[in-house]
Parts: C-alpha cells; sequence; structure tokens
C-alpha cells in the first residue's frame, strides 16, 4: 500500500511540476518600457495577437502576455522622433526544466501557453531629438546609444568557448 501512494504523489508531482514555466513564471510578466535621456513619452506596445497595452508617460511598468511573438513599440513625445522599435522574446529558461522533470509534455504545454518566452524585463526606446541644442549634445546622444547598442550585443551573444 505505501508503495502505492509513494508511485501516486510521484505521479501527481510530475503532472504538477511537468509545465515548469508555466508553474515558475506564469503567461504573463512585468516589463519596464524606458527611454534613455529623456521621460514622459507616450508608447504603445503591440504583439503578434494585435493586444495593445499602453504606457502614458516613461519610463514605466506595465503587465504583458507572453508567448505572442514580437512585440512592436511605438513611442512618441513632442520635440523627438516617433520611434518605432520590435522586440523579440527570448526563451525562458525555467523552460528547461520540463525536460528533466516532466519531459515533453511540460514543454508542450510551456510552448503552448507562452510560458516558453519572455520579453526582457527592460524594453529600451531610443527617441532621437528633432532637434539637438548643440553640436556636443548630439555627439553625447549618439555616442550613449552606441555604448548602449554594444553593450546589448555583447548580452546577446552567445558564451565563448573555454
Amino acid at each position: 500500500m505505501r508503495v502505492i501512494h509513494r508511485l501516486a504523489a510521484v505521479l501527481a508531482a510530475g503532472t504538477v511540476l511537468s509545465a515548469c514555466s508555466t508553474v515558475t513564471t506564469g503567461t504573463t510578466q512585468t516589463v519596464t518600457v524606458d527611454t534613455p535621456l529623456m521621460s514622459g513619452a507616450k508608447c504603445s506596445l503591440t504583439d503578434m495577437e494585435k493586444r495593445t497595452y499602453h504606457v502614458v508617460s516613461t519610463p514605466a511598468s506595465l503587465v504583458v502576455e507572453k508567448g505572442d511573438g514580437p512585440m512592436t513599440v511605438v513611442c512618441e513625445k513632442d520635440g523627438y522622433e516617433k520611434t518605432n522599435t520590435l522586440i523579440d522574446e527570448e526563451f525562458a529558461g525555467a523552460t528547461l526544466g520540463n525536460i528533466l522533470i516532466g519531459g515533453g509534455i511540460g514543454l508542450l504545454i510551456d510552448a503552448a501557453s507562452g510560458a516558453a518566452q519572455r520579453y526582457p524585463d527592460k524594453l529600451v526606446v531610443w527617441m532621437k531629438p528633432i532637434t539637438f541644442g548643440s553640436s556636443d549634445d548630439e555627439k553625447k546622444w549618439q555616442e550613449a546609444k552606441l555604448d548602449w547598442e554594444k553593450a546589448e550585443a555583447a548580452r546577446k551573444a552567445p558564451p565563448e568557448p573555454q
């Protein structure tokens, strides 16, 4: 009888934990929209399912659904160029637990629910002023953006082999 109870407990745990990302991170996430070197932009975020989320004034955080493909972020503010940015989803690391604990079933559940993907926690939109106060201001803006782009490229690059 004890063996049956243990087997039932193991099967129940495997079923509950088989969708690791769904259980541990859910199908929504909080993201922050930031517009470096300026604040107060109005932004709309639209996913591939045509759900639209709104930011009244950057920087700001909001909750979005995961798993609906790339998201288009459009930001506007007087004195700045309207800016469109495409934000791709990334693989959610907790999904790997499915292979160890629940096998393929959990992986399928996470993929179907959207829990297997996630957006970056911080969505960065660089808004360029229509006119700069000086050539130095323009140069500082360009350098800051370039530094950020290099840091992003390094963050996304695969680790170098040891």
